[in-house]
């Protein structure tokens, strides 16, 4: 695998490090242990992974367009590319110990599935594949000065902050998983 620009690799590393997380503790777990939540407020790893789902299907797109638009990267390949304070402020937001947490927007609220939750462990990997597919294709493109629209309101953060806030909401979620793994009253199956 070819390195990425030195931001994005950042990145990368990052979200390849929580994908090597899900597999080493997801893949061993049953549906009923997928299906736990300690009470009705706490989501279950399977609403957590549909909300994850939620979100990559809604943003990978929505990097796609702004990306197809972008003009080659030329020489930017090596400059860092600074973040504004709204920048900042929403990778902040977004992150793991964030002060904050923030209303769960409509399109992301995640459902009961029927069946077998595995298809969503599955859709998450997939997922997680179009993510990986965006940071190459991003790494090719003129990223400075380039926004995207999120699709869950009024933001227009940077497409490099943007791809940061993605693996820092990734990695949240991801600690809310590892809590409910943690929890005493867990299902041992």
């Amino acid at each position: 695998m070819a390195t990425l620009r030195h931001q994005l690799e950042i990145i990368a590393h990052r979200q390849r490090s929580l994908i090597q997380a899900c597999h080493d503790k997801l893949d061993q777990l049953s549906d009923s242990q997928l299906r736990w939540s300690p009470d009705a407020k706490t989501w279950s790893i399977a609403l957590v992974l549909d909300h994850l789902i939620k979100v990559h299907v809604a943003t990978s797109p929505a990097f796609m367009r702004v990306l197809l638009a972008a003009p080659p990267a030329g020489d930017e390949k090596t400059q860092e590319l600074p973040y504004s304070f709204s920048d900042r402020l929403v990778v902040q937001l977004l992150s793991p110990g964030a002060r904050f947490k923030l209303p769960v927007p409509r399109i992301f609220i995640p459902v009961e599935h029927h069946g077998s939750p595995h298809h969503l462990v599955e859709k998450l990997y997939e997922e997680f594949d179009a993510f990986e597919i965006v940071l190459n294709f991003a790494d090719e493109k003129q990223l400075r000065g380039l926004r995207v629209s999120s699709p869950a309101g009024n933001a227009r953060p940077s497409v490099i902050a943007y791809l940061d806030a993605t693996v820092q909401h990734n990695k949240y979620h991801w600690q809310q998983i590892e809590a409910l793994i943690k929890d005493s009253n867990f299902p041992k199956d």
